[in-house]
């Protein structure tokens, strides 16, 4: 007689293959980065990978890779290698090979310590090209490295991206990060005896500890970089990548308050991206509802790839 509690074969596999996801995870390589000290990069490799063009993973301003593990094992489990940096501050902009070059001078120190440690870790895990997905200021440092490396990568889905509301300032910012945490926070508190609530709410909370961390690492890092985010423009860059073959996708939430959708669309149009998602929440819904933003975040992956074999094909059609 069976034992109607014995796992199947099936969940056997998935769960088998969550436990190797998440050690590879909590395992990441070493790799010097210059002279600015020794950088971690998450590499989780699927069992079955549905593309041989891995996907990097850019978090934006005050998280850490913790922030997004449930997101990076979402997106491995669907079949995508996906890799991720972590990075120190203390990258002195001198020792960056990127900043010799003409298009690397006009990047603030800031955003190019990021773009370095970005293409560092590719070209040490031998990427020949990549997918991005990137959150937030993820954005800004991930269209800047396609800019200074173009033939490295291939689709780009930027979620609530920073760089895309025209003209800004530091104090308009910091207002809309204030109000867009307490809208997300109000919504949190009214679903919290529901399971969605509830996790949302332990997800906030590990972002919360992540800025304190992020902040004690470095403060004046941190407070010049909500500058920094504010005045840089990722418009013109956006229509240069997609000159050159690189296909582009925006996920934006209708309530964000950091980067007000209304703003965004204004300024977006088709030369710069292929496709644009209106979404529900706030600003974080990426991390607080990792589940079902990253099966967007996939989906959205694979339209982009379905318009680049469909280009691909229509000239032999058209003979």
């Amino acid at each position: 007689m069976s034992n109607n509690f014995e796992k199947s074969p099936t969940q056997e596999s998935s769960e088998s293959n969550k436990e190797r996801i998440k050690f590879q995870l909590e395992h990441p390589d070493k790799i010097d980065l210059y002279e600015g000290g020794v950088m971690d990069v998450v590499d989780v490799k699927p069992e079955r990978p549905k593309t041989e063009v891995p996907t990097f993973w850019l978090r934006g301003w005050g998280t850490t890779l913790e922030v997004h593990e449930d997101n990076i094992i979402n997106l491995a489990e669907r079949g995508r290698r996906v890799l991720a940096v972590d990075a120190p501050h203390g990258i002195e902009s001198a020792n960056i090979q990127e900043s010799t070059t003409e298009r690397g001078q006009e990047i603030h120190d800031i955003e190019l310590r990021k773009v370095a440690a970005l293409l560092k870790a590719l070209d040490e895990k031998d990427i020949e090209q990549t997918d991005v997905v990137a959150h937030s200021e993820g954005a800004i440092y991930g269209v800047l490295a396609a800019l200074l490396r173009p033939e490295k990568f291939r689709n780009m889905v930027l979620v609530d991206p920073a760089g895309m509301v025209g003209e800004d300032t530091k104090g308009r910012l910091v207002k809309g990060a204030a109000l867009d945490i307490g809208l997300q926070t109000a919504r949190i508190y009214k679903k919290l005896l529901t399971r969605e609530g509830f996790e949302a709410f332990k997800q906030s909370n590990t972002a919360a500890k992540a800025l304190v961390e992020v902040f004690a690492q470095n403060p004046r890092h941190t407070i010049e970089s909500i500058g920094v985010i504010a005045e840089t423009q990722i418009h013109e860059i956006l229509k240069t990548l997609k000159e050159l073959g690189i296909k582009i996708s925006i996920v934006h939430g209708v309530d964000d308050k950091f980067f007000p959708m209304e703003k965004v669309q204004q300024q977006t149009t088709t030369e710069m991206v292929d496709g644009f998602y209106s979404v529900k929440g706030t600003h974080n819904q990426l991390y607080l509802h990792p589940e079902q933003y990253t099966f967007l975040v996939d989906t959205a992956l694979d339209a982009l790839e379905a318009l680049r074999k469909k280009e691909r094909e229509s000239p032999e059609e058209e003979e």
